[in-house]
């Protein structure tokens, strides 16, 4: 497996101002590899889930919970109930277009832009843990073919 990374960067903001930074990876894998992540179903392994994801994800969560928590059986806690269902389902659909990182996402090549470097870092730094743990995956699997192992302690 290889992992081929390539950082830019590029002005972004209404008037240019502000800096963006840029990462594009794209793990390139034998043929033997890709039928091995396709056997074991790993593409769908998320790498990385971005800061803005995650905060999605927990506001949706708290709107959600929110509305099965509303007190009793009222109009208006029933529209309170729907408010936050409601802003529960929006922060559900700003979740899903955030950026989110998988193994066949980044077999395919994956595009990432943060606002700050602290955070590209860590999609980069991620990113390559995730191909060296898929990799000890794909070694690990070519090891079921009933050989035996003897620890010693």
């Amino acid at each position: 497996m290889q992992l081929k990374l390539k950082r830019s960067q590029r002005a972004g903001g209404m008037l240019g101002g502000k800096v963006l930074f840029a990462l594009d990876a794209r793990a390139e894998l034998s043929s033997e590899e890709q039928s091995l992540v396709r056997k074991y179903g790993l593409g769908k392994l998320v790498v990385y889930d971005s800061e803005a994801r995650k905060k999605h994800t927990e506001a949706a969560y708290d709107h959600f919970d929110d509305a099965a928590h509303t007190p009793g059986y009222s109009m208006s806690s029933a529209g309170r109930g729907l408010w936050s269902n409601a802003r529960g389902l929006a922060r559900a659909a700003m979740m899903a277009l955030s950026l989110r990182v998988t193994i066949d996402s980044l077999i395919g090549g994956q595009h990432i832009e943060c606002k700050d470097l602290d955070e590209l870092l860590g999609a980069e730094g991620a990113i390559r843990e995730a191909c060296q743990n898929v990799k000890a995956y794909l070694e690990t699997a070519l090891t079921f073919d009933g050989r035996e192992e003897v620890v010693e302690f």
